[in-house]
């Protein structure tokens, strides 16, 4: 059980809408000293959700406890759009450990959350409020949500339904309600590793780094002379089409050496703009011979 379902859990029986009988709800560790079959746990996961407790009962990692053989799961949900692969994945799972499913597919055992258009139709005849401002769902949901009021509850016109979306400013006031403004709205990128919001070019960047890999040149410059004091070093990292026994990188290698060679004496004087030259240099060389375009790191060192 996660902890907005023990939250909801103590609610409604606070409330009365929940009524379970005397010690019947018992917590985790309670558990443990019952048979299989005089026990059911209620647990959070249904939409495929892979740090929930039901992806990982079903993986064996959730505090000693795992699904086995002969023990029955019940998905009391529908899919919501875009979850499909993670639920079947989780079904999956599911049955190589032995558990059985029942499902929404195959048997009427969920009961939405959301209201049904009587639902919708007596809560607004009931509230009668002067604005209705549809929220939840895709902008089509929203529409017909608009339309059942308007066709379906006397008092109610385009003027009184307000369709916003995500960004709208929603302006209330003694004249009426609009929408006053509206924002663009970006996403925010959390890393995992725990530095916090980072900046969509550092996605974009790796982005580059998963689809074409990297290639890092490193080329050492005697300082007098301006040549080169060694064979440019060219380290590959997932870049496609590069075999090491096809020449293709001592071509490589062969085509910085070149770049090197004629470039000017003077030319040497901004290190940055040698490696910017170098580093265009390889990138059209990959470019041509496999088409790819990796991620190129140039370091330029004077000897």
């Amino acid at each position: 059980m996660g902890r907005s379902m023990q939250k909801n859990v103590e609610i409604a029986s606070d409330l009365g809408l929940l009524k379970i009988p005397h010690n019947t709800l018992i917590e985790v560790g309670e558990s443990r000293s019952l048979y299989d079959d005089e026990i059911v746990y209620l647990v959070t996961g249904s939409q495929g959700e892979s740090r929930a407790a039901l992806a990982n009962l079903a993986s064996g990692t959730y505090k000693g406890m795992e699904i086995e053989k002969g023990d029955t799961v019940v998905l009391s949900a529908r899919i919501i759009p875009g979850n499909d692969k993670a639920i079947s994945r989780l079904i999956g799972h599911i049955y190589k450990r032995g558990g059985n499913i029942i499902e929404e597919k195959r048997r009427l055992i969920h009961v939405s959350g959301h209201a049904s258009q009587e639902d919708i139709r007596i809560m607004t005849e009931t509230v009668r409020p002067k604005f209705v401002v549809p929220i939840h769902g895709e902008y089509r949901m929203l529409f017909r949500h608009k339309e059942f009021i308007k066709n379906h509850i006397e008092g109610y016109s385009d003027e009184n339904i307000i369709l916003i979306e995500n960004g709208d400013h929603l302006e209330i006031d003694e004249f009426g309600a609009r929408i006053a403004a509206h924002s663009n709205l970006e996403r925010t990128f959390i890393d995992e590793e725990g530095s916090g919001e980072i900046e969509y070019e550092i996605i974009r960047e790796r982005k580059r780094l998963a689809y074409g890999g990297m290639i890092s040149l490193v080329v050492a410059i005697d300082k007098e002379t301006k040549k080169l004091r060694s064979e440019p070093q060219i380290t590959v990292q997932g870049v496609a089409g590069i075999d090491p026994l096809n020449g293709l990188l001592q071509n490589a290698r062969q085509t910085i050496a070149d770049a090197v060679a004629e470039m000017k004496r003077e030319d040497f004087h901004d290190k940055n703009l040698v490696k910017e030259n170098l580093r265009v240099q390889l990138k059209r060389f990959f470019q041509q011979e496999t088409g790819t375009k990796p991620v190129i790191v140039s370091t330029v060192v004077e000897i």
